[in-house]
């Protein structure tokens, strides 16, 4: 147990120490909010801003980015000797793809809520003060399930470039499907059917439904659904792992 937590504090350090990483991770919801709710203010009332809307659904939309993160921390090239070295240890072949998922968690955690509040001072976003905890805990549980699904693509594909390429198309997919970028009403009655079954969207409408409704109904069963997905996933990512393949 002290090597794995050696490991992980290892790997956690590798993104903190990475200034792009961390650029990214802050500017990245910061800019999305600042330039969608600007171009989008007339669209939407003094109750229900532009600023709120996007507040929500770019800081979702950013934490699915945590995939990205865990793929470039398991697979970038610099690391590869680290792993190599991890691998021909006398330790436990899973130590390696259970690290990435809980360095990027604690990294990507860290830094979006930083995220968060600077766009709640700056915008005056509403985050549901009297559902906060809950609404952190979805966000958090999003982040883990992409972060267990970049290290799944890496497993799977055995490339930083082709996992990441594949991150890519899914994230801006499920963003567009989960109505993160614009209503998803727009594009008909065909994808809002679509939209209910993504848990991405799940994870979206309950946040809405308790900042606006107070509503904590739907709280247990999406959060459940998040953390038993990332189990699974990170089960699956374990099975599949072989050290001598990928580093």
């Amino acid at each position: 147990m002290y090597r794995l937590v050696r490991i992980i504090q290892r790997d956690t350090l590798n993104l903190l120490t990475n200034p792009m990483w961390i650029f990214f991770s802050l500017m990245f919801p910061l800019l999305l909010v600042a330039i969608l709710g600007f171009l989008t203010e007339g669209l939407y009332g003094d109750y229900f801003t532009s600023y709120d809307y996007y507040g929500v659904t770019f800081m979702l939309f950013s934490a699915m980015y945590a995939a990205t993160f865990s793929a470039n921390s398991f697979m970038e090239e610099k690391i590869k000797q680290a792993n190599l070295r991890i691998v021909y240890s006398p330790i436990r072949n899973w130590f390696i793809p259970f690290s990435k998922v809980v360095a990027t968690f604690i990294f990507t955690t860290i830094f979006y809520t930083i995220a968060a509040v600077i766009c709640h001072l700056l915008f005056h976003i509403r985050f549901g003060s009297e559902n906060l905890l809950q609404i952190w805990l979805l966000f958090i549980g999003m982040n883990l399930l992409f972060s267990c699904i970049g290290v799944l693509m890496c497993c799977i594909f055995k490339s930083e470039g082709v996992a990441n390429q594949i991150l890519s198309i899914l994230t801006a997919a499920l963003a567009m499907l989960s109505g993160f970028i614009f209503p998803i009403a727009n594009l008909g009655e065909t994808f809002v059917k679509i939209s209910r079954w993504l848990p991405t969207a799940k994870v979206a409408q309950a946040v809405f439904e308790m900042i606006y409704d107070q509503n904590t109904a739907s709280f247990f069963p999406v959060f459940s659904l998040l953390l038993i997905s990332s189990i699974l996933i990170l089960g699956l990512s374990i099975i599949l792992f072989r050290g001598e393949e990928y580093v």
